[in-house]
């Protein structure tokens, strides 16, 4: 699968890394597991490492997904992401996903792994 994810349960943070080429299937995949996952929904804070992925989806996908499987599952919440890019088109998609994931989080985007980690402890 081309999203892993796993839990520094001492830092409480999500470590999600996607690689290779990411579908919206894939992603649908992965957010299935993810969202089931009730560790997952203790710390609430994660570090989206897309800085190896090639995105093969488009905005109105990821829209449609984040409406129908994520907002029904997180609702109103507090959820924190800071999410890794390294390309424009990374960037893009992080940036639509901030505004689709408005309800429920706060998102940030960085270039830098170290500089997303310490914002995203700095929230706790």
């Amino acid at each position: 699968m081309p999203i892993q994810y796993r839990i520094d349960r001492t830092a409480r943070i999500i470590e999600g890394t996607w690689n290779s080429t990411v579908t919206i299937d894939d992603l649908r995949d992965y957010w299935r597991v993810y969202l089931a996952d009730t560790e997952v929904l203790g710390p609430r804070r994660t570090v989206a490492g897309r800085r190896d992925a090639d995105i093969a989806f488009t905005g109105r996908e990821l829209q449609v997904l984040v409406n129908t499987l994520v907002l029904p599952i997180l609702g109103d919440g507090d959820w924190k992401t800071a999410i890794i890019v390294r390309h424009p088109v990374q960037f893009g998609v992080a940036r639509q996903y901030n505004v689709f994931a408005d309800h429920y989080g706060e998102d940030l985007i960085f270039h830098a792994p170290h500089e997303a980690r310490m914002w995203l402890s700095a929230t706790e």
